[in-house]
């Protein structure tokens, strides 16, 4: 992800800034959660161990979610099984739907999901308009499509579930994608079988500036299932 001129990188190569302004497009088009789990890998495989404390801690600045990620003490690839266990578990209480609507994208999550559950159909709301749709898309099966959020009403049924993500949730609160809140509304509530809410991290201590604050999960989603 970041040009590094030997093997590993120093702590005197680092440039927060020049890293963010690659980050964010993946942010953009992959999530923020896997793009964090993106960015964790990489200081992981390119710093020597003494020196990945100091990257942790002045990017965790700049991307709170990479931030409460490292700070669960999992690596990467701990992280990585976790999420294929926890998607295996979901996906047994959701054969029985066959449309599926994501409010965000989250490629670590969607790219299970959909090749795990071929037969069904798979709809995206994108979290930010700053994507390129063939790229994204080119990343998933044929069983995948971008929407427009005004194409979610259209979608319900008793067989259709919504599902959107909630970051680093403790107790009630928790953070969500602003366009969240657009998306699910009473309307939507009574069109869909369920609205569920993936906890992509539980309990937190950095204020989440670039999403959206959720005071009550229980009231806003009809069932929830922890990720991380």
């Amino acid at each position: 992800m970041n040009k590094i001129k030997s093997a590993h990188a120093s702590i005197v190569d680092l440039n927060p800034l020049g890293i963010m302004r690659t980050v964010t497009p993946i942010i953009s088009e992959l999530g923020a959660f896997s793009a964090a789990l993106v960015l964790q890998d990489t200081v992981c495989r390119l710093t020597r161990e003494q020196e990945k404390a100091d990257f942790e801690e002045i990017l965790a600045d700049y991307f709170p979610i990479y931030g409460e990620m490292i700070g669960t003490g999992f690596s990467p690839l701990e992280i990585e099984d976790i999420i294929k266990k926890q998607i295996d578990t979901l996906i047994e209480q959701l054969r029985s739907f066959t449309t599926f609507v994501f409010v965000g994208i989250e490629s670590i999550i969607l790219d299970q999901l959909s090749q795990k559950l071929p037969d069904a159909k798979f709809y995206i709301v994108p979290h930010t308009e700053s994507i390129d749709s063939q790229r994204v898309l080119s990343n998933f099966p044929s069983n995948v499509r971008l929407i427009d959020i005004r194409g979610i009403m259209g979608l319900g049924g008793v067989r259709s579930v919504l599902i959107s993500y909630a970051f680093c949730q403790a107790e009630e609160e928790t953070f969500v994608y602003p366009v969240t809140f657009r998306a699910v509304g009473p309307d939507v509530k009574s069109a869909y079988n369920q609205i569920i809410g993936l906890n992509m991290l539980s309990g937190y201590h950095r204020y989440l500036e670039d999403m959206a604050l959720l005071y009550s999960t229980s009231s806003f989603f009809t069932n929830q299932f922890r990720i991380i």
